[in-house]
C-alpha cells in the first residue's frame, strides 16, 4: 500500500510523466477497439461469406438428396444436377473476376451489384427448379417443365380453386419467396465482393509474379476455363445431354425444352418415313369411322365393368350387356406414362424401339382418305410436345386440347370435348378418325361435385382412403362423359358405322407398395388398363384373352382390312391369329417381360439402377406380392433374360 501511495503522489506531483501515460493509455485502448472492431469485422465477413457458400453449394446438394429420396430416383440424378450448379456458379465467379481486372475497377460499385444479381438470379433459378421438381412428381409424377408450368398460368386461379388452396398461399410462393432470396443475395453484395478479391489474390499469388500481367492472364485463364469446359462438353456431345435428360437433372428439365425420349439415341429415326412412303394408297376397304377414347390413368380393375365392387361403370356395364361391346380379359400398358403410352398405342411400338418419325395409326387413315379430328381434355401442346407426337397442323381437321380451349377455366376440364364436338359436322360418308382424351380420373382432372359419391375424396391429401376415393369418383364422371360421346357421334351419324376403342394410357398407384400415382414402377397397378371394342356390326374378335396397348393399332386396321404395316410391333385382336408368347414392359430402369405359358403367365422384372430381379405369376398373384426368383427353374429364368435384349440391355450383366 505505502508503495502505491507513493507511486500516486510521484505521479500526481510530475505533471508530464501523468499526460505521457494518459497518453499511453489512451492510445492503447484506441489499439483495442480498432483491433476488437477489426475482429468483429472479420467474424461478420466470415460470417456472411459461410451464409453465401451454404446457400451456393450446401443447399443443393441438400435439396437434391430429398428430391432424389423422396421419390426414389436415379442416384446419378444427384452427381447430374450438382455438375450443372458446379458449372453455372463457376460461370458466374469467373466473370466476377473478370470485373475485378483494372479495366473495370472504376465501375466497382456496379459490377459487385451485377455480380451479386446473377448469383440472385441462380439462386430463384433453383428455387423454382426445386418447387416445380417436387409439385411435379408430387401430382404428375414427373416433373414440370416451364412450357408446362406457363400453360398452366393463365389457369392459376382455377386451379388453386379445384385443389382447395389458400391462393394467398400459392403467390407467397411463386412470387414472395423468390423476391426475397434475390433480396437475400443483394444483402450479401459486399461478402461476395470479398470472397471475389480473396479468390483473385489467391490466383496472383499461386500463378502471377509480375502484376502488369494479372489482367491479360486473368482474362487468357477464364477464357481457357469457359473454352476447356465447351470443348469437353463438344467432345462427348450428345452424351452429356443425353446423360442429363436421361438422369431426368432438373435444371435441364425444367428450363430446357424437354425432351419426352429423354435424350435417348435414335436408330434409324428416319425409317417411319420410309414405312409411311411405301404404305400402299387406294386400297378397297371396310372406311369405317374409327373412334379412340383414352382415359388417363384408367385401371382396369377399377371398373365394375371387370367386377369391381363399387359400381363405377354403369353405362359400359349396359353397353357390355346389349352385346355391342367386347373386353379384353387381361391388359396392359407397356409403360406407366402419358407421352409413352399413348404413342405406344398409336404407333404400335414399345419404348424401347419407337422413335419420333414411326408410322402412325393417324397418319395410315389420313393417307387413305380418312378426316382426323384430336379432341382433347388435358394441356397436349405443352406437355411433351405430344401434339407434335399426332400430326402437323396440317394433318388435322379438328383440333383442340386444354391449351387452346376458349370455353374452360381450367385445361383438365374434361367438357372441353364437348367445346370440340361442337365444331364437328354430321357424318357425310367421309371416314373420320377421332381421338379423345378425358383427364377425369388423372389426379389434376376436374372433378365435378355431381360425381363425388365417395367421400372424403381431397384432391391434396395422399393417403388411401382419400386417393381411391377421388380416383373411383373420377372413374364415374368418366364413364358418363363416355356416354355422352356415344351420344353425341350417334346423333352426328359417326356411330352407327363404327368401330371404337376406350383404354387407357397407363394404371395408377393407389397406395399400393406406399406409392400414389403414376411414371414410378412397372407393377401391375400402374399399367393394368382396360382394352375395350365397341363395334358397330356383329364382328367376331378371337383374341380375347391377353393383350398389351400395342395391339389396338394393328387391330383396327386388320378390322378395316388395311394390311397391318410391318414396322408395327403388335398383332391384332380381331384375326384368328396364335396368341403371343411375350410382352414387353419398361418405365424409368425398371424392365418388364410378361411370358404366357399354357395357363401360367410369368412376369419377370429388372431394375437397372439396383440390379435387381423378380418374378411373379401373375394368374395367381396378379399384384405381385410372392416373388418366386429363388423357387423357379434357374434355366427358365435365364432363358427369360434372354429376351430381356429386346430393350437394348447387355444381357450378360443380368446373368451374374
Amino acid at each position: 500500500m505505502e508503495f502505491q501511495r507513493n507511486i500516486f503522489i510521484i505521479v500526481k506531483k510530475n505533471k508530464t510523466f501523468r499526460n505521457q501515460v494518459i497518453s499511453k493509455v489512451r492510445i492503447s485502448n484506441k489499439i483495442l477497439k480498432r483491433e476488437y472492431k477489426s475482429t468483429m469485422e472479420s467474424k461478420n465477413k466470415l460470417t456472411t461469406i459461410s451464409i453465401f457458400v451454404f446457400v451456393q453449394a450446401i443447399l443443393p446438394i441438400i435439396a437434391i438428396i430429398i428430391y432424389q429420396q423422396s421419390y426414389l430416383l436415379k442416384p446419378e440424378l444427384i452427381i447430374a444436377h450438382l455438375f450443372v450448379v458446379f458449372l453455372l456458379n463457376s460461370a458466374i465467379t469467373g466473370l466476377g473476376l473478370v470485373f475485378l481486372t483494372r479495366q473495370f475497377i472504376d465501375y466497382k460499385s456496379y459490377t459487385k451489384y451485377l455480380v451479386a444479381s446473377l448469383f440472385g438470379i441462380l439462386n430463384v433459378i433453383l428455387y423454382y427448379t426445386y418447387l416445380f421438381a417436387f409439385s411435379g412428381q408430387h401430382f404428375n409424377s414427373n416433373i414440370f417443365t416451364l412450357e408446362m408450368v406457363l400453360g398452366y398460368l393463365k389457369y392459376l386461379d382455377q386451379l388453386v380453386a379445384n385443389f382447395s388452396i389458400n391462393p394467398i398461399l400459392v403467390y407467397v410462393i411463386l412470387l414472395v419467396i423468390p423476391i426475397l432470396i434475390f433480396s437475400g443475395i443483394l444483402l450479401l453484395t459486399n461478402s461476395i465482393y470479398l470472397l471475389m478479391v480473396s479468390l483473385k489474390k489467391l490466383i496472383q499469388r499461386h500463378h502471377f509474379n509480375s502484376p502488369s500481367k494479372v489482367i491479360k492472364y486473368r482474362i487468357i485463364g477464364f477464357l481457357l476455363f469457359v473454352g476447356f469446359s465447351l470443348g469437353v462438353i463438344s467432345a462427348i456431345s450428345p452424351k452429356i445431354p443425353y446423360f442429363l435428360f436421361r438422369a431426368k437433372e432438373p435444371i435441364a428439365t425444367v428450363f430446357i425444352k424437354n425432351d419426352p425420349f429423354d435424350g435417348k439415341l435414335l436408330k434409324d429415326n428416319n425409317k417411319g418415313i420410309e414405312v409411311r412412303n411405301s404404305y400402299p394408297k387406294n386400297i378397297d376397304f371396310q372406311k369405317k369411322n374409327v373412334i379412340i377414347i383414352v382415359i388417363d390413368a384408367l385401371r382396369a380393375d377399377h371398373l365394375s365393368l371387370f367386377g369391381y365392387e363399387r359400381e363405377t361403370t354403369p353405362f359400359l356395364d349396359s353397353l357390355y350387356a346389349s352385346g355391342n361391346l367386347r373386353k379384353i380379359d387381361l391388359s396392359f400398358a407397356v409403360v406407366a406414362e402419358s407421352y409413352k403410352g399413348i404413342n405406344a398405342i398409336l404407333r404400335s411400338k414399345i419404348w424401347a424401339n419407337l422413335g419420333k418419325n414411326d408410322f402412325s395409326l393417324q397418319h395410315l387413315l389420313k393417307d387413305q382418305g380418312y378426316e382426323l379430328n384430336f379432341i382433347l381434355s388435358g394441356d397436349h401442346t405443352n406437355f411433351d410436345g405430344l401434339k407434335y407426337s399426332y400430326g402437323d397442323d396440317s394433318d388435322f381437321n379438328t383440333y383442340l386440347d386444354g391449351a387452346i380451349t376458349k370455353k374452360y377455366s381450367d385445361p383438365n376440364d374434361d367438357r372441353i370435348i364437348w367445346e370440340g364436338l361442337e365444331t364437328i359436322s354430321n357424318y357425310n360418308k367421309n371416314p373420320s378418325y377421332f381421338h379423345f382424351h378425358l383427364m377425369s380420373v388423372h389426379n389434376l382432372g376436374l372433378r365435378l361435385n355431381k360425381f363425388k359419391n365417395y367421400t372424403p375424396a381431397a384432391n391434396t391429401t395422399f393417403d388411401v382412403e382419400n386417393y381411391t376415393n377421388g380416383y373411383d369418383n373420377g372413374v364415374l364422371q368418366a364413364d358418363n362423359n363416355i356416354k355422352d360421346i356415344f351420344s353425341s357421334l350417334s346423333e352426328k351419324g359417326y356411330l352407327q358405322n363404327s368401330i371404337v376403342v376406350i383404354t387407357g394410357d397407363h394404371g395408377e398407384s393407389l397406395g399400393e407398395k406406399g406409392k400414389f400415382g403414376h411414371g414410378r414402377s412397372i407393377y401391375t397397378n400402374q399399367i393394368l388398363t382396360p382394352i375395350l371394342i365397341y363395334d358397330s356390326e356383329n364382328a367376331e374378335y378371337k383374341n380375347t384373352s391377353y393383350a398389351s396397348s400395342i395391339d389396338i393399332a394393328p387391330t383396327i386396321v386388320d378390322r378395316l382390312g388395311l394390311p397391318i404395316p410391318q414396322s408395327w410391333e403388335g398383332i391384332s385382336l380381331f384375326s384368328d391369329t396364335f396368341d403371343r408368347e411375350f410382352t414387353y414392359h419398361q418405365q424409368g430402369t425398371q424392365y418388364a417381360i410378361i411370358h404366357s405359358l399354357e395357363d401360367m403367365r410369368y412376369k419377370l422384372i429388372y431394375d437397372s439402377s439396383t440390379s435387381k430381379k423378380e418374378l411373379f405369376e401373375l394368374n395367381s398373384d396378379l399384384y405381385e406380392t410372392k416373388n418366386l426368383i429363388d423357387s423357379l427353374d434357374t434355366n427358365y429364368i435365364n432363358n427369360l433374360i434372354w429376351y430381356m435384349s429386346e430393350f437394348n440391355l447387355d444381357v450378360n450383366k443380368l446373368y451374374k
